[in-house]
């Protein structure tokens, strides 16, 4: 997500030497966290950032790309989402609260 001087996190990071921290993924989870990242990019922006994934938006996903998932695979992969949401909401709290002060 990028400020209004179209900067990013990471690299405002970078900018004042701070490390920004990789997601470690487990090796059983790397289907998972592909998956996630696809259903994601698929998706259309929100209003006020990005809407939570849908079920219909799931099984359209699973439709089109012919992959196969068990009720706990869905169930971590909504998990994924929430905590995507939360943290965008995160920063885009964090980048207006720096930009008004």
């Amino acid at each position: 997500m990028r400020d209004t001087n179209g900067e990013t996190r990471r690299e405002r990071n970078e900018a004042f030497e701070l490390i920004s921290p990789e997601a470690e993924v487990p090796e059983a989870g790397h289907a998972l966290w592909d998956w996630f990242w696809d259903l994601r990019s698929a998706q259309a922006p929100g209003f006020s950032g990005p809407a939570p994934l849908s079920h219909l938006e799931m099984l359209a996903w699973l439709h089109l790309t012919g992959n196969l998932l068990r009720r706990e695979d869905i169930a971590v992969l909504k998990a994924m989402d929430g905590r995507y949401c939360q943290a965008v909401e995160e920063e885009t709290e964090a980048i207006r609260a720096r930009e008004a002060g």
